[in-house]
């Protein structure tokens, strides 16, 4: 009896009904405040961003991608970075370094390892090279890129790429 009269009083007190008093179990302590995180920006992706521009408006412009990839490279060496073009695209990538006096690469590679034809282009006093590529089948590519030996120290790098 004395249980089911305690278990009636707790349910009408978790109900709301009789006593307004509140049951903690525990201290409730207040979650600290989280400083404003503020956002990094990067200055070799700016520097890629910024020769990517001109192409990004006329009668034809190309619509940058969200997407980039970004990292370190030691001269001499390189990275695969792996992508998914379509047939009936254009896609355009930029490479940027912060050295101007590093040597850039830039190269597409089909799913076989053959190297694919494209634009490649270059930018007078900067470190940004960029092509253009029209895949003549939609799969996956590889985009290689990699540091000359004019160079000694590794290099923070960022490749942005648009389509259309």
């Amino acid at each position: 009896m004395t249980f089911r009269v305690l278990s009636l009083g707790i349910l009408a007190l978790s109900f709301g009904w009789g006593s307004a008093s509140v049951v903690v179990a525990q201290d409730v302590k207040p979650a600290p405040e989280k400083a404003a995180e503020v956002p990094v920006l990067d200055d070799i992706k700016l520097t890629a961003q910024h020769a990517a521009l001109p192409f990004l408006s006329g009668e034809n412009p190309f619509v940058l991608r969200e997407s980039s990839w970004s990292g370190s490279l030691d001269p001499g060496k390189a990275r695969l970075i792996q992508v998914q073009l379509f047939l009936r695209n254009e896609y355009h990538f930029w490479f940027a370094v912060p050295d101007r006096k590093a040597g850039l690469n830039l190269n597409v590679y089909n799913g076989a390892g053959e190297m694919v034809k494209t634009e490649n282009l270059t930018y007078d006093g900067t470190n940004v090279v960029s092509l253009i590529v029209r895949p003549e089948e939609t799969g996956i590519y590889y985009l290689r890129i990699s540091l000359q030996t004019s160079i000694e120290t590794p290099q923070k790098w960022s490749v942005i790429y648009a389509y259309r």
